[in-house]
């Protein structure tokens, strides 16, 4: 069910080339969804009527006026707006929500002349790390369709694996695009925070979330980034920094002079096959000239502590609204209105969810807002800055993705696990630095990632660095 790699890189660079038409490439995606969607679940919508006209229209458009993502088949994640298609956020309280106008970030990926084919599952609101907490149900990996495909960008990191579409957007606010990559086998990018607008993203967690953007391919990862990226009117937290040409940064492989990586104390969470793949990729760094400085992260414990109570304060305020009067589905009970506002979000809201809400508005009462939520704040705060301090001694970070293969679905992790599981990914999202996952091979038959962090507004410095390591990988086996 996996499209292996070298299959999709090669539709990706046909297209690229004009060797095949936009609706070519679209009928192959659709082809291609058509046959692994209702085993994967990558898909919760698939636009195939909408998707075929676009791509008419592109192909009897004038060469002159084609975009850089002329035909390009992307999916979307449920939580960021297309206009008149679905957009639930994975929630049964938003179901048939049908928003009036498309995200910034879908708009600017339809001018440059990619075409959507659909909405991918995702957990609810973002909140998971499995893509198992949605109104649909679970999406499966293609790589072994009893694991998960990671979270909460997993039906978009499965869409793009099994080659049911060519790239896909997601959204990171913990690594939630760069774990399902890694757990599928792509390449997934975190922006630097401020790269790319938000607007027309159901908010999770507003300081943390960011959309990212995964695909086979690191060249059409280039070129999606550089699509979305840039200022935008309607998002307050956008920089007005130019865009890089990301592309070009992507077809000049150069590994970096220096590169930080994680002690080995940093290491014990790792199952034995995670450790030695990750000795793998520090190998090619060495190999391929880098001096390799071993620094201990910030403290991993302590960080996840920090992100999960930061998310959940600003979760509790972002999803305030959804209470059936104003925003999302009502379910009406007897009794004064207070009752039908609780039956609407216990009905309407699934479990972790709730969860999160109930911690987050903790976190930010009285007597308690000092002793946590400040503590947190300071906490990233550190830990932003001890990041910071280590890329002014090297180049980028290398970290692994995740501390071990992905987990069988039917065997769900406890919290504490699943929470624990974060510590890599996390600490980009705290310090808001550009991040990539890049497929290194295999652990125990199934794909393994790694990880590079760059300073501030560097993605063109990461894309530079993971085509030399990807052309490395190609050549040493696995």
């Amino acid at each position: 069910m996996l499209l292996p790699g070298p299959e999709r890189r090669r539709r990706a660079a046909r297209l690229r080339t004009g060797a095949i038409s936009a609706v070519e490439a679209v009928r192959t995606a659709l082809d291609r969804a058509g046959r692994v969607n209702p085993k994967i679940r990558a898909y919760m919508v698939l636009d195939q009527e909408e998707a075929l006209r676009s791509a008419e229209r592109l192909d009897r458009s004038p060469v002159t006026e084609r975009g850089a993502l002329f035909g390009l088949p992307v999916a979307v994640k449920d939580n960021i707006a297309v206009k008149g298609l679905p957009s639930s956020s994975g929630s049964k309280l938003l179901r048939g929500y049908r928003p009036p106008f498309d995200a910034t970030v879908v708009r600017r990926l339809q001018e440059a002349g990619a075409v959507i084919l659909g909405i991918t599952n995702l957990d609810e609101f973002g909140m998971g790390s499995a893509t198992t907490r949605s109104h649909l149900g679970a999406t499966r990996n293609p790589a072994d369709p009893k694991r998960i495909a990671g979270g909460s960008s997993g039906g978009s990191a499965a869409a793009v694996a099994a080659g049911a579409a060519f790239a896909a957007l997601g959204t990171d606010t913990g690594g939630s695009v760069r774990q399902p990559a890694a757990h599928c086998g792509v390449f997934g990018v975190r922006p630097t925070y401020g790269r790319v607008s938000r607007f027309g993203i159901t908010a999770y967690a507003s300081s943390f979330d960011q959309v990212g953007c995964l695909a086979p391919d690191l060249e059409d990862l280039a070129r999606v980034l550089g699509a979305i990226a840039g200022v935008d009117p309607r998002d307050a937290t956008t920089a007005a920094r130019p865009v890089p040409d990301y592309r070009a940064a992507a077809d000049r492989p150069a590994f970096p002079h220096t590169i930080a990586a994680c002690a080995e104390e940093d290491l014990r969470p790792l199952d034995p096959a995670s450790r030695m793949a990750f000795g793998r990729a520090v190998r090619r760094f060495r190999q391929a000239g880098c001096r390799i400085l071993r620094t201990a992260l910030p403290d991993t414990e302590i960080a996840v502590a920090a992100y999960y109570l930061l998310v959940s304060a600003e979760a509790s305020s972002n999803l305030a609204r959804f209470e059936g009067m104003r925003y999302g589905r009502r379910r009406v009970r007897e009794g004064p209105p207070a009752a039908t506002f609780r039956e609407t979000r216990v009905t309407g809201f699934g479990a972790e969810v709730r969860k999160r809400i109930l911690l987050g508005t903790t976190v930010l009462s009285r007597g308690y807002r000092d002793a946590l939520y400040r503590e947190a704040s300071r906490t990233r705060r550190h830990i932003r800055d001890a990041l910071f301090r280590v890329l002014d001694r090297a180049e980028l970070l290398l970290l692994p993705v995740t501390v071990s293969p992905p987990r069988l679905v039917a065997e769900p992790d406890p919290p504490r696990v699943e929470y624990r599981g974060d510590r890599f990914t996390i600490l980009a999202a705290l310090a808001g630095l550009p991040a990539i996952s890049i497929p290194a091979g295999e652990r125990s038959g199934l794909p393994f990632g790694i990880e590079l962090m760059g300073s501030r507004w560097n993605e063109a410095g990461l894309f530079s660095a993971a085509a030399a390591f990807d052309g490395t990988d190609r050549r040493t086996p696995a």
